[in-house]
C-alpha cells in the first residue's frame, strides 16, 4: 500500500503517528541502552528506518507495535556496531537481546500490564516514584540523580536495580492473579 506522496514524503496519518510515538520511542531505546550516546544513536537509526518505510506501514495495523519492532533491531543493530569497531560496551549480545526484549514489554504495555503497572507503582514509596520519574520521565542520568539525591552512584544503580526487578514481578503477580480470576 503506497502511503507516500508523489515527493515521497509519508503523509499525515504516518507522521502523526511517529510523533504521537516519540516519547515511547526514546523511552524504549533509553530501557534498552541506558541514557546515552547509544540510546540516541538507536532513536535516530529507529526514526529513519521508519521514514524509509513508511510505505509498507497500513494504517490499520499497529503504529506502536510495528515501530517498536523495528526499534528493537536499530537497538540490537547499536550494540553490534559497538562491538564490532572494539568500543567499550558493558552488555553482552545476550544480555543486550534480553534487556530489548523486556524495554519492549514496558514500553508497549498491554491494558493488563498497564492495569498492572500502575497498581505496583501505587504500592512504591513516594521516594522511590521519585528516582522513577527522574530516570524514565524527565531523562535524568544516575549520575545527576545521584548528585540531586546525595547518593552514591553505585548504590544508586543498585536501588534501581532492586526496584525495576520488584516492579518486574509485581506486575507478573498482578497479571497472574488476573488471568486465574
Amino acid at each position: 500500500m503506497n502511503l507516500s506522496t508523489p515527493d515521497n514524503n509519508p503523509d499525515a496519518s504516518f507522521v502523526s503517528a511517529l510523533t504521537r510515538l516519540q516519547s515511547r520511542l526514546r523511552g524504549y531505546c533509553q530501557a534498552a541502552l541506558g541514557h546515552g550516546d547509544e540510546a540516541a544513536e538507536a532513536l535516530q537509526r529507529t526514526n529513519i528506518t521508519l521514514w524509509k518505510k513508511s510505505e509498507d506501514w497500513d494504517p490499520k495495523q499497529d503504529f506502536s507495535r510495528w515501530a517498536i519492532s523495528i526499534a528493537r533491531f536499530e537497538v540490537l543493530g547499536v550494540v553490534r556496531d559497538r562491538q564490532r569497531t572494539h568500543q567499550r560496551f558493558i552488555f553482552d549480545p545476550d544480555v543486550a537481546e534480553q534487556m530489548v526484549d523486556e524495554a519492549s514489554e514496558l514500553v508497549t504495555p498491554s491494558s493488563d500490564r498497564q492495569e498492572a503497572l500502575e497498581f505496583c507503582l501505587a504500592k512504591v514509596s513516594q521516594k522511590n516514584r521519585d528516582l522513577l520519574t527522574a530516570y524514565f520521565v524527565r531523562g535524568e542520568t544516575f549520575q545527576e540523580i545521584a548528585t540531586t539525591t546525595g547518593r552514591g552512584l553505585s548504590a544508586l544503580k543498585v536501588a534501581m536495580m532492586r526496584l525495576r526487578g520488584s516492579l518486574r514481578s509485581c506486575i507478573e503477580s498482578q497479571i497472574g492473579k488476573e488471568a486465574s480470576a
